[in-house]
């Protein structure tokens, strides 16, 4: 797998509320890689701390994780650890209380199967046959208007309210994960995650001709979020390209 990240700060931001991880798994599991982004919310500096311990219980559920548990089950206990350590966190500190984050991550086997894991507006897309498209559902009260009929794809992209979250790690002390199987990925193929500083701008139409015309994944992702900052940057922006070789 050809790997590459980006994240930066924006136009707007005093700070990134954006993180990321990649980690190459080892023993039982080697040659498999976990990734991960997560936009963090919340005031005082919280929205930060927020998407750092969401990685972070990703990282400590990679370190441990069984041969025999599935990748369903992997990303399942990285997304409630996380909620869990969230949650526990902003107990313990009023200054944190609120805070959140998003989480969108994936288990990518040395075959290119890929599994992914959602809670929130992150996105992961898939790069398959020289087109891009939409993986994940995002958790959003627009995007529930669309699924019931009561809104369009574009009147939900433009609505003031299209930031309005309905699910995120750190809300409630357990938090329900999207799982997303059955996605293979061929030699060329990419799976892409990104944070909305990135969707905010990027329709599938723009991830896939950055992944046309880039020869390396580290080049594909460092194009996604400098197209990003470019158009508006109104937001942190942060990308992982997963390229199958």
């Amino acid at each position: 797998m050809d790997i590459g990240t980006a994240t930066d700060v924006g136009r707007v931001r005093e700070g990134n509320e954006d993180a990321l991880v990649v980690i190459e798994l080892e023993g039982a599991r080697k040659g498999q890689v976990l990734v991960a982004v997560a936009d963090g919310m919340g005031g005082h500096n919280a929205g930060e701390v927020a998407s750092a311990l969401a990685v972070e219980a990703v990282r400590r559920v990679a370190s441990s994780a069984e041969a025999s548990i599935s990748a369903d089950e992997l990303l399942t206990e990285a997304a409630s650890l996380g909620n869990q350590t969230i949650w526990d966190a902003a107990a313990e500190d009023a200054a944190k209380d609120g805070m959140g984050t998003t989480l969108v991550c994936a288990l990518i086997d040395d075959a290119g199967q890929a599994v992914i894991g959602n809670v929130g507006d992150s996105r992961a897309y898939a790069f398959v046959n020289d087109e891009a498209y939409l993986v994940t559902a995002d958790h959003t009260w627009v995007n529930e208007q669309v699924l019931a009929g009561m809104m369009s794809q574009r009147e939900a992209r433009f609505s003031p309210f299209r930031n309005l979250l309905t699910r995120t790690l750190g809300n409630a002390p357990r938090v329900d994960v999207d799982i997303f199987q059955g996605l293979q990925l061929e030699p060329g193929d990419a799976l892409i995650l990104v944070s909305d500083g990135v969707t905010g701008y990027l329709d599938e139409g723009d991830l896939a001709a950055i992944l046309r015309e880039t020869n390396s994944a580290q080049t594909a992702a460092d194009r996604l979020v400098a197209e990003a900052v470019e158009r508006g940057g109104a937001d942190n922006a942060t990308a992982i390209v997963i390229r199958r070789r």
